[in-house]
């Protein structure tokens, strides 16, 4: 029995991939995430689905509770054992209690999404080593860190070709196989605006509406894509309403009209470019001092997305 375990709609969709590759083993499926939504239920039925044992929990960050579902975690994996494991948040601090309470031959990672590509990500920054940390690690038994399981992974599973990753033995997925889109008629009169939504603003809400907003207004928007953390609402513009994530979505919607998608600095365009001449992407550079959310532009520029301008 293998154990693999997500946090995301990506993940899953990356881990559907990984269960393919080794469809002749068992997995026992986990997700781990910090929203309850319709989108996240719809991916975690749909890892559950392609498991033969499967655990999901929605986590908090709250001290007191942080602690009692790092605890809830040890007791209910505690002395399991499993042949290869393989997860992408090797940095959550659950995930390395978890991992410190079973037992294992072998780890392999994949990706989380753009911080795995860039060098100021999550994945290259030193984990916090502060006083409450140690003590938590201490007395509840955490045996790992980001740096330890980086060296203990065999093999990353990566949607990133040709781009270095938090370790070298790289094996490259497809996730979306562009030989298979369906050949279609091409009406080059409707031209669909979509724009991603994306809370870069963190504990902002209304700068994040004011932005919206203004691509909104500036760029003809047709349709709104909202990312799965966002618990605001924008004005003036039609929701996509569906459980699929982007990928997901638009290689279906766009099979018989021209797309185009319009992101800050969103990895989801990355797993869309190229794969179909129906859909264009524009990313549009705002006011940000977050280093990686600036490498993310260095990132966009050289795979030759057209960047548009649009700070004050």
């Amino acid at each position: 029995m293998n154990l693999i375990i997500c946090c995301t709609p990506l993940q899953v969709l990356i881990a559907e991939k990984i269960l393919e590759i080794h469809r002749n083993e068992q997995f026992f499926g986990v997700m781990l995430s910090t929203v309850k939504n319709a989108k996240f239920d719809f991916y975690q039925s749909r890892l559950a689905k392609k498991c033969q044992q499967f655990f999901a929990m929605q986590q908090h960050s709250e001290r007191i509770q942080l602690l009692k579902e790092i605890i809830y975690l040890k007791s209910t994996f505690g002395g399991k054992k499993f042949n290869k494991v393989f997860l992408a948040n090797i940095n959550e601090l659950e995930i390395q209690f978890l991992l410190s309470a079973i037992n294992f031959n072998e780890i392999n990672t994949f990706d989380d999404g753009i911080a795995n590509i860039v060098q100021s990500g999550i994945f290259y920054k030193q984990e916090c080593s502060g006083i409450n940390r140690k003590l938590i690690n201490t007395f509840l038994g955490n045996r790992y860190s980001l740096e330890k399981l980086k060296k203990l992974s065999k093999k990353h599973y990566t949607i990133y070709k040709g781009f270095p990753n938090i370790i070298e033995n790289t094996v490259y997925i497809e996730l979306i196989n562009s030989t298979t889109l369906p050949d279609s008629e091409l009406n080059n009169s409707e031209v669909v605006n979509i724009l991603l939504g994306q809370p870069i603003f963190e504990r902002d809400d209304e700068k994040n509406i004011i932005l919206a907003e203004k691509v909104i207004r500036q760029f003809n928007i047709d349709r709104y894509f909202p990312h799965p953390r966002e618990k605001y609402q924008i004005s003036n513009v039609e929701y996509i309403k569906t459980n699929l994530i982007l990928e997901d979505y638009l290689f279906q919607e766009c099979s018989d009209k021209k797309c185009r998608v319009y992101t800050y600095f969103s990895s989801a365009v990355i797993n869309i470019l190229n794969k179909s001449p129906n859909i264009e992407v524009v990313a549009l550079r705002v006011n940000v001092d977050n280093p990686t959310y600036i490498e993310s532009y260095v990132l966009l520029e050289n795979l030759g997305i057209n960047i548009i301008d649009i700070r004050e």
